[in-house]
């Protein structure tokens, strides 16, 4: 009997998991997975690395060195047609990416991910 409960409480230790694990907080994002949904024609893209503004926000640098807020980057998708792709370190945390692409999403964005060969950081 003793063994039965032994048994069951290393059973629930192990299901709680590992306590110094970071938790990936999930929000709603598309990953293209048939060649059906597959569009023919060619997309022009936005490259933007993201970085934190220090308010608990991010800005988006453009390759050409100009920094866009969220707002910016809506605009400037609507006005030059574009597809905004976001390019992270691939050191980076995929929680990372989502926190950044969050205030995409807010404004009707969907930003695609492209991860960098190189060792960098979002600092």
């Amino acid at each position: 009997m003793i063994d039965l409960l032994f048994g069951a409480l290393m059973l629930f230790a192990f299901q709680m998991g590992n306590p110094n694990a970071r938790e990936i907080v999930p929000y709603d994002f598309d990953l293209p997975t048939a060649e059906e949904s597959r569009r023919n024609e060619a997309k022009t893209l936005l490259p933007l690395r993201p970085f934190p503004d220090g308010k608990g926000g991010w800005v988006y640098e453009r390759p050409e060195g100009g920094r866009l807020s969220a707002e910016e980057v809506a605009a400037a998708v609507q006005r030059e047609n574009v597809t905004p792709v976001l390019l992270v370190p691939r050191t980076s945390r995929v929680q990372n990416y989502l926190d950044a692409e969050q205030p995409l999403r807010t404004r009707g964005l969907k930003a695609g991910l492209a991860v960098g060969p190189e060792i960098g950081s979002t600092e």
